[in-house]
């Protein structure tokens, strides 16, 4: 009896809750780093586990990981295992980008038909947007714009944040490749849990409200 009463007063800690991103990809790489902000605000324990896009979804829907960093709305409608956390985590934007001079205009659904459109491996919104057209993908943003500027394809289908980043470590070898407008799509991302982790999606949601009414990352 003296062995067991010292352990009922231990608290102890819980482990992280593993959550998933994509390294390379900038919209997932920014949700990861925004949740650790949430997550230190909520006061609970966090780990991201970098994958690929559709493993990591996986993986967070079958309960193996805790949750998926960022994902635009309406996910639950096809993985019924996954929880929304209300409250916009980001804005996202995705376009297309072309070589320049091609006086191709605005951007329309048409140009999906006649031209080679290529787009990193595994992005949902994009396979969404071509609805079984031909599609090159690639595993890195770097190597999906240097097809481009070889000509191996005729339009790239990116998130804008991730365009530019890359863009901004060589301005001068990019040059040449322009956006379209208008935007090709744009949606909100949220932070989605596994349906077991339900319990902590209030404590989230009241620490992004705090952060976002205090503007914490300056894009309200």
């Amino acid at each position: 009896m003296a062995l067991v009463l010292p352990l009922q007063g231990l608290s102890l800690a819980r482990e992280p809750y593993r959550i998933g991103y994509v390294p390379n990809a900038q919209i997932s790489l920014e949700s990861k780093n925004r949740l650790e902000v949430v997550y230190a605000r909520a006061g609970l324990p966090v780990e991201f586990v970098p994958l690929p896009q559709k493993r990591s979804l996986y993986l967070a829907a079958e309960g193996l990981l805790d949750g998926d960093a960022g994902r635009i709305c309406g996910l639950e409608a096809n993985y019924p295992s996954m929880v929304r956390v209300e409250g916009k985590l980001l804005d996202f934007k995705g376009a297309a980008y072309v070589i320049k001079g091609q006086h191709i205009g605005e951007y329309r659904d048409s140009l999906l038909d006649v031209m080679k459109v290529g787009c990193l491996g595994g992005v949902v919104w994009v396979e969404q947007v071509m609805k079984g057209r031909c599609l090159e993908q690639v595993n890195t943003y770097e190597g999906l714009f240097a097809m481009l500027l070889e000509g191996r394809i005729d339009l790239v289908l990116s998130s804008q944040r991730s365009a530019e980043t890359v863009f901004r470590k060589d301005p001068h070898f990019y040059e040449n490749i322009e956006r379209l407008e208008p935007l090709v799509f744009q949606t909100t991302f949220y932070h989605y849990l596994n349906k077991k982790n339900a319990d902590i999606a209030p404590k989230l949601e009241k620490a992004l409200k705090e952060l976002r009414a205090e503007n914490y990352w300056g894009d309200n």
